[in-house]
């Protein structure tokens, strides 16, 4: 009898270890239990499309995840489209979306219902200044002359811009326009789903400029078919944009930035946002990584989730004031 009810004790001691197991398993570090997906809120061939494929290539080949990786292109509304297809995924770490100035200025705007804080910020990966570009055989000469134009004539020169009204494309030049005092209300502006679209249309001559990332004309620039007319930069940019002048420069007080960064849906974990902590600050440190920056003329300027956060928090502030004073802000 006794030996039975010693027996009965040991069964069920392990009935007991076993049920616990899986809790055990479930509290350690997470890690992603299927594959993700990096969304791009753009057509193909724009910077937000290559930064995303860029991500998932460095990823895949350094095995710094253990899943498929894979990049979605949802273009449209402003970035609408694709914020609306991330918090489709409340909670879910898998999805992540490539987040860009435009995430908080088309708040500002009124034109997506979004601002940064209804996703889980996860990473900044880079800054970029922009080239405002004209084709080779254009009669603007620099920048100062586009400006010098548009103050005479805000409807002198066609402007392409990418992806919306209030986007990176769009602000940055806006900022040197205005600082040239050009009467931005009245401008022609043209609007594309992707900087490889824009810059179709200003080698096709539908547009007389565009302001673009250096990346998604460096081809053309190279093959002689477009000039880059000023950079909206600090300082000149290296390599083949060497000899392209600043709008500091060319007298126009215009200094602005894109940057692209990565964003979560809403509702992720500490354990989760710890996890992709880990990987994009492995991802920044690879030499694929920093190629593809020198490559894209983009400044490194890696930031893990906390100080993403903050800078966002920061940015949504001043785009605000800008805006507000140029009468955009919704």
């Amino acid at each position: 009898m006794r030996q039975a009810v010693r027996g009965l004790v040991t069964c069920f001691g392990a009935m007991l270890l076993g049920a616990s197991a899986p809790a055990m398993s479930a509290s350690g570090p997470w890690k992603p239990e299927k594959s993700i997906e990096i969304v791009a809120p753009s057509g193909p061939g724009g910077t937000t499309d290559r930064t995303a494929r860029v991500v998932a290539r460095i990823l895949t080949q350094h095995k710094l995840v253990d899943v498929a990786v894979n990049v979605v292109n949802k273009p449209g509304g402003s970035g609408t489209i694709g914020l609306n297809y991330i918090n489709q995924h409340p909670a879910d770490p898998h999805y992540i979306v490539i987040a860009t100035t435009g995430s908080i200025s088309n708040h500002i705007l009124g034109l997506i219902p979004y601002n940064h804080t209804a996703f889980t910020p996860l990473a900044m990966l880079f800054d970029e200044y922009l080239s405002v570009v004209a084709r080779a055989d254009s009669k603007i000469a620099s920048g100062r002359d586009l400006i010098d134009r548009l103050r005479k004539d805000p409807q002198a020169a066609s402007i392409g811009v990418s992806t919306s009204i209030g986007g990176a494309n769009h602000t940055t030049l806006m900022v040197a326009l205005r600082a040239g005092g050009v009467d931005l209300k009245r401008i022609k502006t043209v609007i594309f789903p992707g900087g490889a679209a824009s810059t179709t249309a200003l080698l096709g001559g539908h547009v007389d400029v565009i302001n673009t990332a250096p990346g998604n004309m460096i081809a053309h620039f190279r093959a002689g078919k477009l000039r880059p007319l000023a950079v909206s930069a600090p300082q000149r940019l290296g390599g083949d944009f060497a000899a392209v002048p600043t709008w500091k420069e060319q007298g126009v007080n215009a200094v602005s930035s894109s940057w692209r960064g990565l964003m979560g849906p809403r509702g992720m974990t500490p354990e989760q946002v710890a996890y992709w902590d880990r990987v994009f600050a492995a991802m920044v440190k690879t030499d694929e990584w920093k190629k593809d920056l020198q490559d894209n003329f983009w400044d490194e300027g890696y930031t893990d989730a906390r100080t993403t956060r903050k800078r966002l928090d920061e940015e949504y502030a001043e785009y605000k004031a800008i805006l507000t004073e140029l009468g955009a802000a919704k």
